[in-house]
């Protein structure tokens, strides 16, 4: 009969221990879902927000290249008028890439080619004075599509990252202040997941009132987290989860060494 009881007290340790195991299992499958969940709202409220002033920056980069190219090309050339049309034309259309989001390389490729192919038709020696200055405007717009995270030339994304051009100031002001406090790491490791109201932060981090404050604006201030409005939630940015996520993979490297 002892023994019995023994079997079974093991049996149910056994049986408590897969239990345990598997709620722990699906806390942290639902935790990465709020954080995948999370950073897609985040990509989704950043479309929004390029969407809502994409169409005012085409129009400028329209105006910007008729003007420019009107003002600076040869006056004294007989080609004046078509060269103008040509580079109006194909720089209205590469302004217009800008607010379709997502750019392949081969399509600035093509454009670059398309110069190019302008470039062999030149009849005179003031053709590179022109060539200049729709090239300069070309690239110009390319830079712009890069800065707004649109394109990114062939083998960019694979380029490695040069130590020596870390700023050191910069590295340690913006990105590991910010983080190198217990209460503030917890806060956005919370955040990742969904967005904290101010008494939800209070409560979790066991802070009040101004030391609270304190600590958000330290986040705030260094492009971490952001708040809705006024007196609105807290939630995360781009910058604030790759931090969590570098610092993730730096952890994880450390324990398997």
């Amino acid at each position: 009969m002892e023994m019995a009881n023994e079997n079974s007290e093991t049996y149910y340790r056994e049986e408590l221990h897969s239990i345990k195991e598997e709620v722990t299992s699906l806390r942290n499958e639902f935790s990465r879902f709020l954080q995948k969940a999370n950073q897609q709202h985040i990509e989704e409220m950043i479309g929004e927000m390029r969407k809502s002033f994409m169409k005012p920056m085409v129009d400028y980069l329209c105006e910007d290249a008729s003007e420019i190219m009107h003002t600076r090309m040869t006056t004294d050339c007989g080609m004046r008028d078509f060269c103008e049309k040509a580079f109006r034309e194909l720089l209205h259309e590469t302004a217009g890439l800008v607010g379709r989001g997502r750019i392949e390389a081969e399509t600035i490729k093509l454009y670059r080619d398309r110069l190019e192919e302008l470039k062999k038709e030149s009849k005179n020696s003031n053709c590179s004075k022109c060539f200049s200055e729709a090239t300069n405007l070309f690239e110009k717009q390319v830079k712009l599509m890069r800065s707004l995270q649109i394109y990114e030339e062939k083998g960019e994304e694979d380029k490695k990252i040069d130590i020596s051009e870390i700023e050191p100031e910069k590295l340690v002001t913006e990105v590991c202040e910010p983080i190198a406090n217990r209460q503030r790491l917890l806060m956005l490791k919370a955040l990742s997941g969904e967005s904290k109201t101010f008494s939800e932060l209070s409560k979790l981090t066991g802070l009040r009132g101004g030391n609270l404050l304190f600590h958000l604006q330290k986040l705030l201030e260094t492009g971490m987290i952001l708040q809705r409005n006024e007196r609105g939630d807290y939630i995360i940015t781009r910058k604030g989860y790759s931090t969590l996520q570098g610092l993730s993979k730096i952890y994880s490297e450390i324990e398997n060494e």
